[in-house]
């Protein structure tokens, strides 16, 4: 399952798309997920969509609205929103810090 979301962070990962690929019951899921790794397959979704476009801001020149695009976020405000609340920095911050090439 970790797998499977790291190579489609840029698509829709819904709840029914993940259980018909594990072949479990969504409320199944959700419990076994949890289970394993401590957090709700949302979050931990959310959460790698924005580490995934943290590396991408600081490794490349892609615009904000293509990182979010790649990153599977509606638009470049739903990203900082995210950015902010997982990391504390918009992606503006971030690529203020980022050390000149």
């Amino acid at each position: 399952m970790l797998d499977y979301v790291e190579a489609h962070l840029s698509e829709p990962l819904t709840i029914d798309t993940l259980s018909r690929i594990a072949s479990a019951s969504s409320s199944h899921l959700r419990t076994w997920f949890k289970a394993a790794t401590g957090m709700t397959l949302h979050r931990y979704v959310l959460r790698r969509r924005v580490e995934r476009a943290r590396s991408l801001i600081l490794g490349s020149d892609l615009s904000t609205s293509e990182v979010a695009y790649l990153t599977g976020f509606a638009h470049q405000s739903h990203l900082a929103h995210w950015m902010r609340r997982e990391i504390g920095q918009t992606p503006r911050s971030l690529r203020r810090t980022r050390p000149k090439q």
